[in-house]
């Protein structure tokens, strides 16, 4: 699943602060080649605003980066 800056997204499974059924929108996105992370900002209605780093030297959240849409499904404001 490629997450693209702009739009919303709905939590299918709780991941990291993230719980099933929020709502939340991409702002901003990078890659660190230095560290090998991959950087993901998000903000709710609420105007909270969360980064979530996923490291290339873990396994897991690897797995995790490569599998997004099993945690992240992409809404318009027509569905909600």
């Amino acid at each position: 699943m490629k997450m693209e800056i702009g739009k919303t997204y709905l939590v299918k499974n709780d991941i990291f602060i993230f719980k099933k059924d929020e709502l939340w929108t991409l702002v901003d996105k990078g890659y660190q080649a230095y560290f090998g992370e991959h950087n993901f900002v998000f903000v709710n209605d609420d105007k909270v605003k969360v980064v979530a780093v996923l490291q290339g030297g873990s396994e897991e959240e690897m797995h995790i980066y490569h599998h997004l849409d099993d945690y992240f499904e992409e809404v318009t404001h027509e569905n909600f």
